[in-house]
């Protein structure tokens, strides 16, 4: 005998508890009306456990790209807010601070901060924790929390990691928790206070008997999520093996930084990853390092801007001068001027010797990352990439190289 469909069973389930009596002392006239107003549970439980899969995937699809969208607005106004309250230090002290040789009085210094925290400062914390931030965010939307002290502490961590974990300065402490209780704030305002309400109906119409194949997506979004925060656990690890257990070697040939400064937790990691020129190099089935094979560099490999310049200061450093600069940049796809050439370097005050080029970002792409379309956006903020490599006086002996990105 053929199965009866859900809704037939409901009807027949309604139709024997309906009274059969309408007599003149029936109480069914009566409450007719109160009762057409009130909707039936049984009716509203039938209708929710049979609603399409593909509403409430879209539901929850959209609930992430409004905690995606969020999150990066309050990013941005994070680095704003940040910059803008540390400098107010600054402009109290010293109304007229010089900055880059130009004094700025009045507000224009504070002005200016909220500009560059926007503009400028904006941008890397986008590129470096909007990932992080939105895994964990995830596990908040996951278990449902709704509390603003719960997101101020989040976005107080996160502003901590960002800043440099500078807990001995007072002021720019300070600073983090005001920028953070803002954007903490906003955040629980637009999302914060539905977290979880998406994915707390999607689990009772699957308790009820609903679409179980949703469970699905939602699996391939958590283990992206995990896959990601992997990476992101690897890195770190090595961050504070490199900071606080092995200092690493300076490498084949010698990696030095500009003025010779300290070297960053980054910096170190990107040494321990590619600690000689072979390191850089695509694979290859030939032996031996031709100085032909020192054109061919993995770019691939390259996730972040100091391995590039690591990366680029083994493999120009590995040639005997500064003349086969021009011909590896050519051969990278950037583009030399001639005034800052192999042919004619540009000579700084203090004799060294730089040769120079550009990358066309808007027209080519980001040359690095090569893969991941959530990095990739992010490395196509900037239009433009230029790469300085500085030789000694005599143009043998390669000093620095330093990678630089043009923003409007």
């Amino acid at each position: 005998m053929p199965k009866a469909s859900p809704f037939r069973s409901f009807v027949e389930e309604t139709a024997v508890q309906e009274p059969h009596g309408r007599g003149a002392d029936s109480n069914h006239d009566r409450f007719s009306d109160a009762a057409a107003e009130r909707p039936s549970p049984s009716l509203s439980r039938f209708f929710e456990t049979q609603q399409s899969p593909w509403t409430s995937m879209m539901a929850i699809l959209i609930r992430l790209l409004r905690v995606v969208f969020v999150t990066i607005l309050c990013i941005v106004i994070f680095a704003a807010l940040f910059e803008f309250l540390n400098a107010i230090p600054t402009y109290l002290f010293l109304p007229d601070h010089l900055e880059g040789g130009v004094a700025y009085r009045g507000g224009m210094m504070l002005l200016g901060a909220l500009w560059w925290g926007a503009v400028f400062r904006a941008p890397g914390y986008l590129f470096y924790g909007t990932v992080p931030l939105l895994i964990v965010l995830a596990v908040t939307e996951w278990r449902s929390m709704k509390g603003w002290p719960s997101y101020l502490a989040i976005w107080f961590i996160a502003g901590l990691a960002a800043t440099g974990l500078s807990l001995l300065n007072p002021l720019r402490v300070a600073a983090v928790l005001l920028a953070a209780a803002a954007a903490s704030y906003l955040y629980w305002l637009l999302a914060g206070k539905s977290a979880g309400d998406r994915l707390q109906g999607w689990r009772r119409r699957e308790r009820n008997g609903g679409f179980k194949f949703v469970n699905y997506p939602a699996y391939a979004v958590l283990a992206y999520l995990a896959f990601q925060l992997a990476g992101y656990a690897d890195h770190g690890g090595k961050l504070l093996w490199a900071t606080f257990v092995s200092e690493p070697e300076p490498g084949t040939p010698p990696f030095q930084v500009r003025f010779k400064r300290p070297l960053t937790a980054s910096q170190k990691v990107a040494m321990m990853d590619f600690p000689d020129p072979a390191s850089c190099l695509k694979t290859s089935e030939t032996d031996g390092l031709p100085l032909d094979r020192l054109k061919e560099m993995d770019w691939d490999r390259i996730d972040n801007t100091d391995e590039a310049n690591v990366c680029m200061f083994r493999l120009l450093g590995s040639y005997p001068n500064l003349s086969y600069a021009t011909d590896w940049y050519e051969a990278q796809g950037f583009r030399v001027p001639d005034n800052f050439s192999s042919a004619r370097p540009y000579l700084e005050q203090d004799g060294t010797q730089r040769v120079s080029a550009s990358y066309s970002i808007r027209k080519n792409g980001p040359k690095f990352p090569t893969t991941g379309i959530v990095r990739r956006a992010f490395g196509s903020i900037p239009y433009g990439m230029s790469v300085d490599a500085t030789w000694s006086k005599d143009g043998k002996q390669l000093q620095w190289v330093e990678t630089g990105f043009s923003t409007l």
